[in-house]
């Protein structure tokens, strides 16, 4: 594993890792997490890929983990950054440093349902999502709307407002988060085109240019993406791309629960991390 600052256009650099091949097959993989989630949490997949024969990369955005400064308050970064300048530059440079390689990419939640906000997606072949969902609250149950609701709606811009920054630390949603990042989540749950409204408002809507293939992949016991807003997702986002679902039923793998984040934790090396070879044709 190899530690990497990553230039970005706007002069910030992004902490990223190479897991190097061993024997490499020609083929890189790039991980993208969702909000909040630390690159760390996928160290130990990104091992497993290194070890079945495929360069894989890792990294955290700009005001998270090993990627923020000294102090969140009064950073203006939003999802903007995060998407056109964070994960495009890392793109262009893992396409760089493999320029013979097939490159894919596996995004969990924000990773993968922001894919159309940059143009970073005409650099890779296949694609892989995990509990990546199209975020408009009113395809979530009726507890979580609440819960979306007073959480987005109320607390994130109050916190926000005064702090400077949103502690999402303090209600078990991850890393704490530059303010525009938290206000640009609300915008992700609150309004009725989601990830559209926002890659909009920020000038880089290129979900329909997406056509390469798809693997939508949702979880029946994930309560942050439910199989109803993973399916408008692969439906009304990505409408030109080659997608394919496959709804995950815990019971069905022997296990009694997954959930949000769990598809890519060790224990499932033998249950669950197969069907990324098997889909990717590894």
């Amino acid at each position: 594993m190899q530690k990497l600052s990553i230039h970005t256009p706007n002069d910030y650099k992004i902490s990223a890792h190479h897991f190097e091949a061993r024997k490499s097959k020609g083929k890189t993989f790039v991980i993208s997490g969702g909000v909040g989630l630390p690159q760390r949490f996928f160290f130990n997949f990104a091992t497993w890929l290194s070890q079945q024969g495929f360069h894989t990369y890792t990294f955290d955005y700009r005001g998270i983990a090993l990627s923020k400064p000294k102090t969140l308050k009064g950073m203006g970064t939003s999802y903007r950054d995060w998407t056109q300048n964070d994960f495009n530059s890392l793109t262009e440079y893992v396409r760089h440093k493999h320029p013979e390689d097939s490159l894919y990419h596996i995004g969990h939640s924000f990773g993968g349902n922001s894919l159309g906000m940059s143009t970073a997606y005409r650099h890779y072949e296949k694609f892989m999502t995990v509990g990546s969902q199209f975020g408009y609250y009113g395809n979530f149950p009726l507890s979580m709307q609440t819960v979306i609701s007073l959480g987005f709606g109320i607390i994130a811009p109050a916190l926000s407002s005064v702090l400077g920054y949103f502690p999402s630390h303090w209600l078990g949603l991850g890393e704490a988060l530059p303010k525009q990042v938290a206000l640009d989540w609300g915008t992700l749950l609150l309004h009725k085109r989601s990830m559209l409204a926002l890659a909009d408002r920020y000038g880089s809507n290129h979900y329909e240019k997406l056509t390469q293939p798809m693997l939508i992949i949702s979880l029946d016991d994930d309560t942050f993406a439910p199989k109803k807003a993973v399916d408008v997702l692969a439906t009304n986002v990505f409408v030109n791309a080659k997608t394919e679902r496959l709804h995950l039923v815990p019971k069905t793998y022997g296990l009694k629960q997954i959930g949000h984040n769990d598809f890519f934790r060790k224990k499932h090396r033998e249950t669950l991390w197969p069907i990324v070879t098997d889909w990717f044709n590894l």
